[in-house]
């Protein structure tokens, strides 16, 4: 059985008020109709994730809780907000893939550049994709990822880019 790994960036966050902190910025209307497009997308086309884990940061979020909602009443086993992923660098993100990968058959990332950025880059290098293909992460995209199973080592093995 393949393994997919979905990567999100959070969508677009609301600037507009100053008196909060970055991590407590919410997202901005376009940002919420990205986030419900992006979730309908992913029912739409039968990708939706086993087991998400997202940053705890307000933007993340509700980026997550928005997706969720095209989801209707197919539900991912497990969301988790996870400190961790916020402002995450490559390292931090690979050890999350690590961590949360077995006994899944799906995994999903919300989270932040310019980690995802890296990590998209790394994971596309890995899969032989090149970096022409791929310039930016920008706010409310997916990138899907496909391997053998999920016992592959994200540190060594070759994925496949199959959405992005």
């Amino acid at each position: 059985m393949t393994f997919k790994l979905y990567i999100m960036r959070h969508a677009k966050s609301d600037w507009s008020s100053t008196e909060s902190s970055d991590f407590d910025r919410p997202i901005n209307g376009r940002g919420q109709e990205s986030a419900r497009l992006i979730g309908q997308w992913l029912v739409d086309n039968n990708k939706i994730p086993q087991h998400i884990v997202s940053s705890s940061a307000l933007r993340a979020k509700q980026t997550t809780a928005l997706v969720l909602t095209a989801f209707n009443n197919v539900v991912p086993e497990n969301v988790i907000y996870d400190d961790v992923l916020y402002l995450a660098d490559l390292d931090s993100l690979l050890q999350c893939i690590q961590k949360y990968k077995s006994g899944l058959s799906s995994l999903m990332l919300v989270a932040h550049n310019p980690g995802l950025e890296e990590l998209l880059h790394y994971l596309s290098n890995k899969a032989g994709s090149t970096d022409n293909i791929i310039k930016s992460m920008t706010t409310a995209n997916v990138a899907v990822f496909e391997y053998p199973d999920n016992e592959f080592d994200v540190y060594s093995d070759k994925g496949k880019l199959v959405e992005f």
